[in-house]
């Protein structure tokens, strides 16, 4: 599902979720200028979890709008590894707005 709208690699599939850059990038292919700011980490470093954190709520702020607070994950889930919730919400998100190919 997600490989439909990004074209990216992440070394670590749990810590690409868990910063949240992945998933805010997800949005803006969703839907443009989903996240108008997206907190990236500098060469090898992460991400500090405050910045994660922004990542994060950026995520769960346009997905409650979109979907209702009652059908998102939340920041505990994404945080703990919880990978079922998030599931079901990008599965959600993905039905909200199909992707469309430019080709």
């Amino acid at each position: 599902m997600v490989g439909k709208y990004l074209n990216i690699s992440v070394k670590d599939p749990d810590d690409g979720l868990k910063d949240g850059v992945v998933l805010c990038q997800l949005l803006n292919e969703m839907k443009r200028n989903a996240v108008r700011k997206i907190m990236m980490p500098q060469g090898d470093e992460k991400l500090s979890t405050m910045k994660a954190t922004v990542n994060l709520n950026a995520f769960l702020r346009f997905t409650q709008v979109h979907i209702g607070k009652d059908n998102c994950c939340t920041l505990a889930d994404i945080q703990q590894g919880e990978m079922a919730p998030l599931f079901e919400t990008l599965k959600r998100l993905a039905e909200k707005f199909p992707y469309q190919s430019d080709a």
